[in-house]
């Protein structure tokens, strides 16, 4: 069973009781020995803190003391819960208080996380109708963990494009398997939009791509090429363009992020090729849309592959891994047979046209994720809380254009 988080409210009670009543209520009738207690005050309400305490007969409890701003509050009580490993959070508040919090509740928390209010007396409050502001301005003011943002990049793509591959650090995730450049949010996760909001910002101002926004595929582990100027579809694999400035990303935590570029017909892509992608021809599919929606030559065509999941990592039951090539299948005694994603996908480029000396998938830039926990998210190594890093690619302007700048005093990493 999941833990359980219980909050007390001191900060926005009427000051008659109510709340440690609730409280002791609370703890009567809760039979998990693992809840732990959050108490929030003002500065000055640390005797009722500290009565709250004494009353407790959960499992640990903390405070949060000098609530002065609710999205350092409310951040801090997702880090709480967090370390606690607390999905059911049980809120004792006041009417006024709930107000406030509900706003910041649906900043900060996923869905995977439930809420259940208690309410003491008082006067209802209007509530706090927009905290998106609030939390960004407090994640922005945040230092990075791990240190600053670090990229993977390739000499074979030219000076004309920006393109890179992140890592997992620089970011504000704290969960383990999420710190803490994690570029994803997920209603089965616990990093909001709000997080991975400013992981993005981060990963932007340091690579040279601020204030555009990622364009990250909607991935469903397929072979769908989206053009961009088309209709674009619900789920898909890959994106190609020839727009100046469109910020192609691949998302990535142990499939194959690929980044093809074409020097002479100015024109990138990228695409997702997880095991299942991958014998669909995700690949190729990316390599025919540039060639016959942006005029591409084969020829011409650069592709990177990133860090994904190596054959000492990745395995498949028998009658998936013989779908792969043989040259791209180790078979074991006794265990499943490992695949080799980057090899099939080298393969797939290759007798799509591409030149092997176009293709670029050596460790520099392709790292095993799940042998590198320091450095790379792995859904293989760290199961479904797990993280995701991507690789992007975009057009740079032409020279003399004007290029947006960050605000000064960003917080930059």
């Amino acid at each position: 069973m999941t833990a359980a988080a219980v909050l007390l409210d001191l900060a926005h009670s009427c000051g008659c009781g109510c709340a440690e009543r609730l409280l002791r209520q609370e703890a009567a009738a809760d039979a998990d020995a693992r809840a732990v207690l959050i108490v929030l005050c003002a500065g000055d309400a640390t005797d009722a803190a500290d009565a709250a305490l004494g009353a407790w007969s959960g499992g640990s409890a903390r405070v949060l003391a000098d609530w002065r701003a609710t999205a350092a509050c409310a951040y801090r009580l997702k880090r709480a819960a967090d370390e606690a490993g607390a999905l059911s959070l049980r809120v004792i508040t006041s009417p006024r208080g709930r107000g406030r919090l509900l706003a910041y509740e649906r900043a900060l928390f996923t869905p995977l996380y439930t809420f259940t209010y208690r309410l003491g007396c008082g006067a209802e409050a209007p509530p706090v109708r927009e905290a998106d502001g609030d939390v960004a301005a407090m994640l922005r003011a945040l230092p990075a963990v791990g240190g600053a943002v670090r990229l993977l990049t390739s000499s074979l793509i030219p000076d004309c494009f920006g393109h890179g591959f992140s890592t997992r650090v620089g970011g504000v995730s704290l969960v383990p398997t999420l710190s803490s450049l994690n570029l994803f949010s997920s209603p089965r996760r616990r990093d909001s939009g709000a997080l991975v909001q400013e992981n993005r910002r981060r990963l932007a101002l340091h690579a040279g791509f601020y204030p555009r926004p990622l364009q990250m595929l909607k991935v469903e582990h397929g072979d769908r090429v989206w053009v961009l100027g088309k209709a674009e579809p619900e789920r898909y694999d890959a994106a190609v363009t020839d727009r100046p400035g469109a910020v192609l990303a691949a998302p990535g935590a142990d499939c194959v992020p690929l980044l093809f570029a074409d020097p002479v017909a100015k024109a990138v892509g990228v695409a997702h090729a997880g095991w299942r992608g991958t014998l669909l021809g995700v690949a190729a599919a990316t390599v025919s849309a540039m060639t016959t929606e942006l005029g591409c030559a084969r020829a011409d065509i650069l592709v990177v592959l990133g860090p994904s999941v190596g054959p000492c990592c990745f395995s498949l039951e028998p009658e998936q891994a013989a779908r792969f090539p043989p040259e791209c299948v180790r078979r074991a005694r006794g265990r499943r047979p490992e695949v080799d994603l980057r090899l099939a996908n080298r393969r797939q480029l290759e007798e799509a046209g591409i030149p092997p000396h176009h293709i670029r998938d050596d460790s520099s830039v392709a790292p095993c994720t799940s042998c590198h926990p320091r450095d790379f998210f792995s859904h293989v190594r760290d199961g479904a809380q797990f993280g995701t890093q991507a690789g992007f690619v975009w057009i740079k302007e032409e020279a003399g254009a004007p290029t947006p700048k960050p605000p000064s005093g960003s917080g930059a990493s």
